[in-house]
């Protein structure tokens, strides 16, 4: 018989790695979010999610419940409610027939989400958690087949009213319906996705790059400077071996890693040119840890599938966060300006701003089209206008 008692824990990570911990509430019996009580100390761990750990028989029974307290504090009320029902159920002579062949709308966004982990997609992964967090908390449905046209304009119409721009919003209509492929759920019942201006692609600033090399850890500033002077994917960044950095044709290698389950996008192998002051920098991060396969990997020379979050953690600290966008409004704080494909883009208007030409710049992005850099062209900033327009002889 299942026990009624239902739990909610925080399970987040520590120094000693990741713990599941009993959520704290507040004098307003509101959980009191990232913090837990350890020998009755309040400790604050702000990386983590909501899990609900209910028993059968002597077995515990976890499930996620996001990362939004309300919603976490729905489904352990939820999840109480339906284990007493069911406890009570034979005493009083009731069969309780599990539903079969229904999709479950929780338990596809958390395989979702899990989808994303295991591909070491951590930037996707938080992505999918808010996204399928805030349309579950919209739409409260159980199941799948429930989801109408609309409770899409719903979601579409939550979103606008917490400040979220077309483009944004449109973002969320491409998940979802990434989402809903995933779950196999119907997607003729989605609308046409909201229109936007096709903005250029974002890049940081020459003081936002001089701001966030100066906060950086060793670590850390050379990720950023992988990043920004090779124009390097997540992925390949988290992959990148000592034998990829090919020192006497001064060019770093991208290349598939099936030991580690990761290959290249379009699987096709790229030599990236590379300047003698990282070349200068690797050699002597290599003489400091000599006996490591990844470049920047953890602790134990494995992936480091936290990149991002320490990026933007850094930049908290740094005090960099723009504070309005999403991010910044969570309980992390965790701004969304601040990622590691921007120093990709960066990379990108960077060659092409100084010269060099698209096809060239394509070559060392690895992009399958030339439309894809095409989009990274972009006008010359205002004093370099200036000078080729001062320069101009008119008559």
């Amino acid at each position: 018989m299942a026990n009624a008692k239902v739990a909610l824990l925080w399970y987040c990570k520590t120094e000693k790695g990741w713990r599941r911990f009993p959520v704290v509430l507040g004098k307003n019996n509101r959980v009191k979010p990232g913090f837990v009580l350890v020998d009755g100390v309040l400790v604050s761990y702000p990386e983590g999610r909501y899990e609900t750990r209910s028993y059968q028989g002597s077995k515990a029974i976890y499930k996620r419940a996001g990362t939004n307290a309300a919603d976490a504090l729905a489904a352990r009320d939820r999840e109480v409610s339906l284990l007493r029902v069911k406890d009570a159920a034979p005493s009083a002579g009731v069969q309780i027939i599990e539903e079969t062949g229904r999709v479950y709308l929780r338990r596809a966004a958390n395989e979702f989400v899990k989808d994303a982990e295991q591909r070491q997609a951590m930037e996707a992964m938080m992505k999918n958690q808010l996204l399928t967090d805030e349309f579950i908390g919209v739409t409260r449905l159980t199941f799948a087949d429930e989801v109408t046209r609309e409770d899409v304009f719903r979601f579409y119409k939550g979103l606008r009213e917490r400040g979220c721009g077309d483009r944004t919003v449109a973002n969320n209509a491409a998940r979802l319906k990434s989402f809903f492929r995933f779950a196999k759920m119907d997607l003729s019942i989605l609308p046409p996705a909201p229109k936007y201006d096709d903005k250029l692609p974002t890049i940081y600033t020459p003081d936002e790059l001089r701001a966030i090399l100066a906060a950086a850890d060793p670590h850390m500033r050379l990720v950023i400077e992988l990043g920004l002077t090779l124009g390097l994917r997540d992925q390949e960044l988290m992959h990148l071996e000592w034998v990829d950095v090919q020192r006497e044709s001064n060019v770093v290698r991208v290349t598939s890693k099936p030991e580690w389950g990761f290959r290249i996008k379009d699987s096709e192998e790229r030599d990236i040119p590379t300047s003698a002051e990282l070349l200068a920098r690797l050699k002597a991060w290599r003489e400091q840890y000599p006996n490591t396969r990844l470049v920047v990997g953890t602790k134990t020379d494995r992936p480091d599938g936290k990149l991002l979050r320490t990026l933007k953690r850094l930049a908290k600290r740094a005090g960099l966060n723009c504070g309005v966008c999403e991010g910044c409004r969570t309980t992390l704080g965790e701004c969304q300006r601040w990622t590691l494909h921007k120093f990709r883009r960066t990379y990108a208007t960077t060659l092409l701003r100084n010269g060099v030409d698209l096809a060239t710049v394509q070559k060392y992005m690895g992009h399958s089209d030339l439309a894809s850099t095409m989009r990274y062209l972009r006008g010359a900033t205002g004093a370099e206008s200036q000078a080729k327009i001062n320069a101009i002889k008119w008559y």
